[in-house]
């Protein structure tokens, strides 16, 4: 088992903690909790003292802390957790600061980092926000994605901290020695969602953030694989953070339409050994999209819409020796419709899973940071894979596939 430690910082959803402080001690981890002053206005001391059977520290300076306890506490450490990561912190961290016990300790370890961003969601895509993270993720840092919901101020977006389960499964894997079973292999992975254009300025797409792929294509870093990843980009579209010294194993190729997406995707495909297909692309676009922008008017317009590309199915009907996992979202009768674009499309593994209808929330599908459901082989055999963070269900996979 490990030691961890975590750092909390001022968020309304450092309350979170208490559950992840508590299950990590029942999981047998040692766990040591530090507060910054603002963290302290949201969660009580005395809860994760309780919970982890340690004293909480906070202060750099008193009459009951030596002089040399942030380098105690960061020599202590397996794996050093932020979470939740406010904006200020990340910025601190990215700077290389050190004016609280927190960032003291994190700028005088060596243990891995893992951060839990959490704050709003103009902050949380501020531009100086996401290059700070940027920068963390060059120098090795890994990241548990903000999901998105309702928010503590009431606004909709992506910022929220990360499902329990999500963190969990996030800090598991900071702990768990790395795997090389994909080393020198060559993976295709399509993900993110593609448009299609109305007119010059609107265009139509889904709720997918790419989420999923983005697991799926870290975790084939970390085991050594070379990736190429073919995201359909919009809006709130998740990037994959290439986990430390993989960079040079990443190629990403950013489209838009599903015509560009297997444009892409088919140029890639004769030097690859595998293809994980989880875009959510487009069944239909516009037959003539306007070339300039449509005005407003009082009258009824009609949109011809027309079937686009079958980006999976144009693989596979390129494909000579490589094997295919496709993703199936489906609203009812999850795996009857997975099994049948199983066959139809002649996969050798489908992986399916519920999204919610309108007006309903789920926990696995689009735009949540968890999911689950089953995994469907071409040989009859099938897996279930109960719900959790997507990182996590990432891991399950491969070691089912390498």
């Amino acid at each position: 088992m490990a030691n961890i430690l975590i750092g909390i910082t001022g968020s309304i959803s450092a309350y979170k903690m208490a559950d992840v402080v508590s299950e990590l001690g029942k999981r047998g981890h040692a766990v040591q909790c530090i507060l910054t002053g603002s963290a302290q206005e949201f969660v009580s001391p005395l809860v994760l003292e309780t919970l982890s059977g340690r004293p909480v520290r906070s202060d750099l300076f008193g009459s009951d802390v030596s002089g040399t306890e942030h380098i105690e506490l960061a020599r202590w450490a397996d794996l050093l957790v932020v979470a939740p990561a406010s904006a200020n912190t990340l910025a601190k961290l990215a700077l290389g600061l050190a004016d609280n016990l927190l960032t003291t300790v994190v700028l005088a370890s060596r243990a891995p980092l893992l951060l839990a961003p959490a704050m709003n969601t103009v902050m949380w895509e501020n531009p100086a926000v996401q290059q700070h993270v940027e920068t963390l993720a060059q120098r090795g840092a890994s990241f548990i994605a903000p999901a998105e919901g309702v928010l503590a101020c009431g606004e909709v977006g992506v910022g929220k901290l990360a499902p329990v389960e999500a963190l969990l499964a996030g800090i598991e894997a900071g702990v768990t020695p790395a795997r090389t079973d994909l080393a020198g292999r060559r993976i295709l992975i399509t993900a993110g969602p593609t448009t299609t254009p109305i007119d010059a300025v609107r265009y139509i797409t889904n709720p997918s953030t790419g989420r999923m792929g983005a697991a799926m294509a870290e975790e084939a870093l970390r085991r050594g694989a070379l990736v190429d990843y073919v995201l359909g980009v919009d809006k709130g579209v998740v990037r994959p953070v290439p986990p430390a010294s993989t960079a040079a194993r990443f190629n990403l190729v950013e489209v838009r339409t599903a015509e560009d997406m297997a444009a892409a995707a088919l140029a890639l495909l004769p030097g690859v050994e595998g293809v994980i297909a989880t875009a959510a692309v487009m069944d239909y676009r516009v037959a003539e999209p306007a070339a300039g922008k449509l005005k407003r008017s009082s009258e009824n317009i009609t949109l011809n819409l027309v079937p686009s590309v079958d980006v999976l199915q144009a693989l596979r009907g390129a494909a000579e020796k490589q094997w295919f996992l496709g993703f199936a979202a489906e609203t009812d009768a999850v795996e009857e419709n997975g099994h049948r674009k199983l066959m139809s499309k002649r996969l050798d593994y489908l992986f399916a899973n519920r999204v919610a209808k309108a007006g309903e929330m789920s926990d696995t599908g689009f735009s949540v940071a968890t999911n689950g459901g089953v995994l469907l082989f071409a040989s009859g055999e099938r897996r279930e894979l109960p719900v959790t963070g997507k990182a996590d269900l990432a891991r399950q996979i491969w070691d089912i596939l390498a």
